[in-house]
């Protein structure tokens, strides 16, 4: 859980940095698809860690690296599908098996790839 919760932190300031960086044409709709992860993944993050804590004990958040200052919606993009395919494997985690933490995943890849296909579809 330390690593999927660290992962999920950095990408709300990550997709923040990526949304005040949009400029130009498509810009407006990737600005919004970025703005609608950042103000939504901080719940679901909260829901998940304190139900995980409360069945398993406080978790310690690690550091994730720095911000990428490439804003191009391909480097964005790509950055989007990186993050699914980190949280499919996270999810994997013996300790995350229980079906109410997989609903709470769940809810957070039903963003993720909602985001995604607002970045790829809706310039």
């Amino acid at each position: 859980m330390e690593q999927l919760a660290s992962l999920l932190l950095h990408s709300r300031t990550q997709a923040h940095a990526f949304h005040w960086g949009q400029r130009g044409v498509g810009s407006l709709s990737a600005h919004l698809a970025l703005g609608t992860y950042y103000d939504s993944i901080g719940g679901l993050i909260d829901g998940l860690v304190e139900a995980y804590q409360g069945q398993y004990g406080l978790i310690k958040v690690q550091g994730i690296g720095t911000i990428d200052t490439n804003n191009d919606i391909k480097n964005v993009i790509n950055y989007f599908e990186k993050l699914c395919k980190l949280v499919d494997k996270l999810r994997k985690d013996e300790k995350l098996q229980m079906s109410w933490l997989q609903n709470d995943i769940d809810t957070v890849v039903t963003l993720l790839y909602s985001t995604k296909y607002k970045l790829v579809n809706l310039q």
